[in-house]
């Protein structure tokens, strides 16, 4: 099964062939790289964009859809890090993102399902210390100016919560409609988009993005993919995770169109209504990346059967996961990188939707000229912002983490005695063969493939994804198929094929 959002029947773009020349390369074409490219194409800049796979089928296609004011953290959290002003700020451009997100669909013609819906958090269990945390988080959404209600029910669910914060106004769409809409509009008005084209080189000084067939000469770059390529200091400062989404299909018309997150249990749920019929989407399971061990298909399985506890759902239709890349003091990291010529968009936690809107518009005022640098949100969100004391604690986890897979791992997978018997049809598992660590795959005819266990980018050892069929990395977040081949992630290498 796959993402409700991601669907069949649209044609791929052309691969990048040759060399081409660019105001602005845009490398990555979810949500990020369009909104980026829509504003730069309309302030008479000429834009290339490069996708690796389909246009949007990457983590905006894989993500929940739902559209918010607040950040999926908390705003409380946000203003123990940040004072009221520039929480305030980032609040107001998420807001003015979601409209600028509802403007261009209707302008377009974008049929992406965007609805204006209640955001409700609740705690469903009275006893539990998140009720006094939800209240701090109703405290400081009014605070930071959002119009939040307080109440004890989740109008038109059949949820008995103990108290319930809500933000109306809010919203949710299938992003990867919006996506494919957004390129549609870009290709008429001549902006190039070329899908299955992988960047496997930067040179930044030269301004020269390479793919395997062609070239994009730039005045700038833009990495609009989740996190940037290559090594990057910002990987050091960003925690990476991976959640799961299920999908069933509703008897009836079923609970209002609303998006839930139930902070007791940290499942976001909402509604989704397309060509007649509704769905019922849950999200959960989140854990770091290369750390879900060989769970397969249970942080699914928990998904569903919380739905069916507390919902009444019963057959699914669609199960998927994502990544998500969280900043360490709260914010995203959007502008320029070390390199002037070279922007990026990262650190956006599970906000990504709102924050890679939020994204177009500061590059838009960045490439604009040297002044951009000074307008107040480009200056919140630089990359190259000094903010010690609020991202310490996470930058210090984040590393700690590295240091132990990057030690550890390489100790636990030499006293592993496995063999090639104990990987079972489908499954994957690190094995010390003729002395030497392998990563081993079986597929489900039984054949054996054997990797590099050594990620490309760092050196850390691949742990097995039983859930998604993966290779990945617990350091900085590389994703390889069970081929070797680079997913997403830092890494522009794929993983060694040795057998």
């Amino acid at each position: 099964m796959d993402s409700i959002w991601i669907e069949g029947g649209q044609a791929a773009g052309e691969c990048l062939r040759g060399d081409v020349e660019a105001d602005v390369a845009v490398v990555g074409a979810g949500i990020t790289g369009v909104a980026a490219a829509l504003r730069l194409a309309a302030a008479g800049r000429r834009v290339v964009v490069l996708d690796a796979r389909r246009a949007g089928a990457g983590n905006t296609g894989r993500s929940t859809g739902n559209l918010y004011a607040t950040v999926s953290s908390g705003l409380a959290k946000l203003r123990g890090k940040w004072n009221d002003a520039d929480a305030t700020l980032a609040v107001v451009a998420r807001a003015r993102a979601i409209d600028w997100i509802e403007q261009t669909a209707r302008e377009l013609g974008i049929d992406c399902a965007f609805r204006r819906v209640p955001l409700h958090q609740c705690v469903l269990d009275g006893a539990s210390q998140e009720l006094g945390m939800l209240r701090d988080e109703h405290e400081a959404a009014r605070a930071l100016g959002l119009g939040a209600a307080w109440g004890q029910q989740v109008d038109g669910w059949p949820l008995r919560p103990a108290a319930v914060h809500t933000l109306p106004g809010q919203a949710h769409f299938n992003p990867w409609r919006f996506v494919s809409g957004a390129v549609a509009a870009l290709r008429r008005q001549g902006v190039p988009v070329y899908e299955h084209s992988r960047v496997i080189d930067i040179d930044a000084d030269a301004g020269v993005v390479t793919t395997p067939e062609g070239r994009v000469r730039a005045g700038h770059v833009l990495l609009a993919t989740h996190t940037p390529m290559g090594i990057n200091l910002l990987q050091t400062k960003m925690e990476v995770y991976r959640e799961y989404g299920v999908a069933a299909p509703l008897e009836g018309r079923g609970p209002s169109d609303a998006s839930v997150w139930v902070r007791d249990g940290k499942w976001s749920l909402r509604t989704h209504e397309a060509d007649g019929l509704r769905w019922l989407v849950i999200v959960g399971g989140k854990h770091k990346t290369g750390e879900g061990g060989e769970r397969g298909d249970g942080w699914y399985d928990a998904l569903r059967a919380w739905g069916r506890e507390h919902l009444g759902l019963r057959g699914y239709s669609h199960a998927w996961s994502a990544q998500q890349y969280a900043s360490a003091d709260g914010l995203p990291y959007i502008g320029r990188s070390g390199h002037g010529r070279v922007l990026v968009a990262t650190g956006m936690g599970a906000d990504g939707l709102v924050w890679g809107a939020v994204a177009g518009e500061v590059v838009d005022t960045l490439v604009r000229g040297p002044e951009g640098d000074d307008d107040p949100l480009a200056r919140l969100l630089t990359p190259r912002r000094l903010a010690p004391l609020k991202s310490a604690k996470s930058t210090l986890k984040e590393n700690a983490t590295v240091a132990r897979h990057m030690l550890g791992d390489r100790i636990e997978a030499r006293r592993d005695d496995a063999g090639p018997d104990d990987v079972p049809r489908g499954g994957g598992r690190l094995l010390k063969i003729d002395g030497e660590v392998r990563a081993v795959h079986r597929t489900e005819g039984g054949e054996l493939i054997a990797l590099s266990p050594v990620c490309p980018h760092m050196k850390c050892y691949v742990k097995w994804n039983g859930a998604d069929g993966t290779w990945d990395c617990p350091c900085h977040g590389s994703r390889f198929d069970v081929e070797g081949r680079v997913i997403e992630g830092p890494s522009l290498e794929d993983l060694q094929r040795l057998g």
